[in-house]
């Protein structure tokens, strides 16, 4: 074989390497990146600091995505020893978070009971362990409905994925209802160490904002987060604070969303959603009237709301 032969030789065979390794590529980015975007996925719900009614806190909503066509599992978390009205209806598992991970791993304790004291670090552990048990370590993706202190634990699950033993975690769609992701003024007079993490100059929320401003499971997160001008708990700014695709806040006209009411309400209400960039002054833009509920609907469901 000449010279010329073998150099055409070698460049077929890496025009074909080439070509190969771009194929095996797009074919596992189209596999990891697509979306399922229907209503048979399981749905993790988060309470907050003192959502502690399983039924109370869930109820409403899940009977709103269940008549709008949701036929997935319910998946209501149990993580505080005083939780309460925990139920299971059909289609709905209630579930004991703290009974995934090491309760000495990661902020740990002894004993096996959760409360207002536990680290919000702690909890997030939990949530990761029990995300990946269940379902990531099956192939399954989730979408988590956080409430409150909720929407932290699953930010912070996310944001520490293959850090400090957390596992990494299928997790499609995330919608947080009134968390305080730049922390809460006063938390810390609750008197508790959730409170005291919650502060807007804690370790923790620092942490969050320098590490965690959208944070991506395996194959993608889709982020919306959710705050209300009525919300005297968590106000919209902190609320909305995530550099995410879709923030949404609620207005007070015509009706008030309060900290309690993000998932209880079918109210509608005027909502405004940050763009980036959005031409309009103050940087809030595309009015809508989507009420809480109909909007945790739609994130639940599409990448694009």
């Amino acid at each position: 074989m000449t010279t010329r032969a073998i150099h055409r030789r070698r460049v077929e065979v890496l025009i074909v390497a080439v070509c190969l390794t771009f194929s095996l590529q797009h074919v596992t980015a189209s596999a990891v990146d697509g979306r399922t975007d229907d209503k048979a996925k399981p749905v993790i719900f988060i309470h907050g600091f003192s959502g502690a009614n399983c039924e109370g806190d869930w109820g409403f909503l899940l009977d709103h995505l269940r008549a709008s066509g949701w036929t997935g599992e319910f998946r209501v978390l149990k993580f505080l020893s005083g939780d309460t009205n925990c139920n299971a209806r059909a289609g709905m598992t209630m579930d004991c978070m703290g009974c995934f991970g090491s309760h000495s791993a990661w902020f740990g304790h002894s004993g096996t009971t959760h409360n207002n004291n536990t680290s919000i670090r702690h909890l997030s552990w939990h949530l990761a362990n029990y995300v990946a048990t269940n379902f990531t370590a099956k192939g399954i993706a989730v979408d988590v409905v956080g409430h409150s202190l909720g929407g932290l634990l699953i930010r912070y699950a996310l944001a520490k994925q293959g850090v400090d033993s957390f596992p990494r975690l299928l997790v499609e769609d995330v919608t947080t209802l009134g968390s305080p992701h730049n922390g809460a003024i006063f938390a810390t007079l609750t008197g508790s160490t959730q409170g005291a993490e919650m502060e807007p100059w804690s370790t923790l929320i620092t942490w969050l904002k320098t590490n965690a401003k959208n944070p991506q499971g395996t194959g993608g997160t889709d982020w919306t987060i959710i705050g209300s001008h009525g919300d005297l708990i968590v106000q919209e700014d902190t609320a909305t604070a995530m550099s995410v695709p879709h923030r949404w806040r609620y207005t007070t006209s015509p009706t008030w969303i309060g900290h309690s009411d993000y998932m209880r309400s079918s109210k509608v209400g005027s909502t405004r959603r940050a763009q980036y960039p959005c031409v309009s002054s103050p940087g809030w833009c595309e009015t809508s009237t989507y009420y809480p509920t109909q909007m945790i609907r739609a994130a639940t469901l599409y990448a694009s709301h």
